[in-house]
């Protein structure tokens, strides 16, 4: 997967090519405890829907733009980038896209449609960090922030996603003004270990398989309000070794409503990874032996800095 950085003073650290947001979904009562995790995950988005990634120009005044979305060619319904590729040797084409919920058409010749295909997407693929499981529901929750596309902005629809567990291979540390990421793989043709069901402010939820549940140690703890959530020492759980996952030193160093604000004071994840890295998002948060909250960005300058947010606020899914 290709790696792309930005320099930001704060910035969330999911690592994704392509981000892509849905409404609520489901609703669910906030439950008094759950399971921390901090597996990483690999999450595959489906969209449903082919939609340029950057805009076009097709001839000398005509441009197709971010986020427009092809709906039909020759009246035949588009909903994924193959459904383009059988048109591309057709002597004529018809085109039906949408921008901003108006429909607009078009005629592109075969040549204009080759020149469109690398910049059309109908699906991504990125890493992330497992936050939370509700045992009682088999609902999860990951990230801590919502996803959207870094360059255009834009949050379309996305039509079914999937996580997959993914294995750790290598680290890039992270230095000053140069944000790491985990290099990971995961089993080709394995079946998803559960399926994302909403994409909104506070991260991805869905529902972990029972087979993928079956293979967690199953250790509830309670989860704290951000009233008890306190300056000084907490637990980070998260994944930097295979599939392992470890328990690393924080320090919290303010805490202002439901946000707070810590370093990572452990020795060994800090020689290991220079201190947060992309694909730690999701990472959750332990203090008192009670889960307090969820790792959501990291300070490009000073990569041993990070932001978290209170887990019952995540666990609301809107502000």
């Amino acid at each position: 997967m290709k790696q792309s950085y930005r320099i930001w003073s704060l910035i969330s650290i999911l690592f994704f090519t392509f981000f892509f947001a849905v409404s609520p979904a489901f609703a669910q009562k906030q439950a008094s405890s759950v399971v921390p995790l901090g597996q990483s995950i690999q999450i595959d988005l489906q969209y449903g829907a082919v939609f340029l990634s950057h805009d076009v120009l097709l001839s000398d005044d005509y441009w197709l733009r971010t986020g427009d979305s092809i709906q039909q060619i020759n009246s035949q319904k588009v909903t994924s980038l193959e459904d383009i590729k059988t048109h591309v040797k057709d002597k004529k084409l018809i085109i039906h896209y949408e921008r901003n919920k108006k429909m607009y058409t078009t005629e592109l010749t075969s040549d204009q449609i080759l020149k469109l295909l690398p910049f059309l997407k109908d699906a991504t693929e990125g890493i992330g960090t497992l936050t939370y499981l509700d045992p009682e529901t088999n609902e999860f929750g990951a990230l801590g922030h919502q996803i959207v596309d870094h360059t255009s902005g834009l949050t379309p629809d996305f039509s079914e996603g999937s996580i997959y567990l993914s294995s750790i291979q290598q680290i890039k540390k992270s230095i000053p003004g140069k944000p790491g990421y985990k290099i990971t793989s995961h089993q080709q043709n394995i079946s998803p270990i559960g399926g994302v069901n909403e994409n909104n402010v506070y991260g991805i939820f869905g529902k972990l398989e029972q087979n993928a549940i079956d293979n967690i140690p199953l250790q509830e703890v309670e989860i704290a309000d951000k009233e008890s959530i306190m300056t000084g020492e907490a637990i980070m759980r998260t994944s930097i070794d295979g599939e392992k996952v470890q328990d690393f030193t924080i320090e919290i160093t303010t805490v202002e409503d439901h946000l707070f604000q810590f370093t990572v004071t452990d020795e060994f994840l800090i020689e290991k990874t220079g201190g947060i890295l992309q694909g730690m998002s999701g990472s959750p948060i332990m203090q008192q032996n009670k889960l307090i909250g969820v790792v959501t960005h990291m300070y490009v300058d000073k990569p041993k800095n990070g932001a978290a947010l209170s887990i019952t606020e995540m666990m609301k899914k809107n502000p």
